[in-house]
């Protein structure tokens, strides 16, 4: 594919040396692909800074909104990606705990049901042996009892067994729920703190990149000063300085035709555009009185 730009062609000088804006934008667009095609991004002066050349005013870098703003943004970057890894760790170790605090919980359980049954089994032979020291009989633990106080003690063990039961269930729930709102709430803390940090930092980093774009102008706009030109683009008062050179070049331009006809006595063919009056027209006509005329109020108003 044909490149987009000549070879062995210095466009920075050519730049410089130009006064025409479009040629400079487009002398500036085909030096920027240069650049790109060739990789000489960091070896030569940017288009930033060739941008401003103009003759032998030729500073080799500027200041840039688009770079500098590119490395603050992956500054921020780089610590928000900082910030989401210590989230993500501090979640990660939240939910450890949290596996273990629930895994306590259920061993806790565990032995408290053991225990429970326990102590319903010892119930049952204690009560046994006191009722047999009363002369009565419990029967089989799988039949009926043989007496109204064998009923009474068999169903106040399992009350009570019951009643440890329900104790331990809802212990368990509750130490359950109590972790995992532990968790939460310090999962939540986290996210807050994070989600904060984050928005000072958007907020830190809309004010850095407009202070530097204000910086760029500032300095964009001193540069344009000195050089006459913005981004490649004549200023203003650059325009009125090179129209006041051409009025000046054709005011001396006239000026020596004037005395050109004043030493000859007539109009040779070569000033007869500038003067404006035909070829061979004598010192003695009335044009030459008004040409003078002419003469000193354009000095007057040029060079005075």
């Amino acid at each position: 594919m044909a490149s987009n730009y000549k070879d062995n062609f210095d466009y920075a000088e050519a730049i410089a040396n130009t006064q025409d804006a479009g040629e400079r934008q487009q002398l500036l667009a085909e030096r920027q692909n240069k650049i790109e095609s060739e990789g000489l991004a960091g070896k030569v002066a940017s288009n930033d800074a060739v941008s401003t050349w103009n003759g032998s005013y030729r500073p080799y870098s500027v200041s840039s909104t688009q770079s500098g703003g590119s490395e603050v943004s992956q500054l921020y970057d780089t610590a928000e990606n900082a910030r989401l890894q210590r989230l993500e760790a501090a979640r990660a170790r939240i939910q450890q705990q949290l596996q273990k605090n629930l895994s306590a919980i259920e061993t806790d359980y565990t032995t408290g049901m053991t225990q429970t049954d326990i102590n319903a089994r010892q119930s049952v032979i204690s009560n046994e042996e006191k009722l047999a020291a009363l002369g009565l009989n419990m029967g089989a633990r799988g039949a009926a009892a043989t007496s109204g106080a064998a009923e009474t003690s068999r169903i106040a063990i399992d009350n009570q067994y019951r009643s440890g039961l329900n104790a331990l269930g809802q212990a368990r729930l509750t130490a359950r729920a109590a972790a995992q709102d532990s968790a939460s709430a310090q999962e939540a803390a986290l996210e807050n703190e994070f989600f904060t940090a984050s928005e000072n930092a958007a907020l830190q980093q809309a004010q850095s990149a407009l202070a530097q774009f204000n910086a760029d102008r500032d300095y964009s706009l001193s540069v344009a000063g000195l050089t006459g030109f913005l981004s490649g683009t004549p200023t203003l008062a650059y325009r009125d300085y090179a129209s006041g050179l051409t009025s000046q070049a054709q005011a001396t331009a006239y000026e020596q035709a004037f005395n050109r006809w004043k030493t000859a006595g007539y109009v040779q063919s070569g000033d007869a555009a500038i003067l404006g009056v035909p070829a061979g027209t004598p010192t003695a006509d009335a044009s030459y009185k008004n040409a003078n005329l002419a003469l000193q109020q354009w000095k007057a108003g040029y060079w005075y």
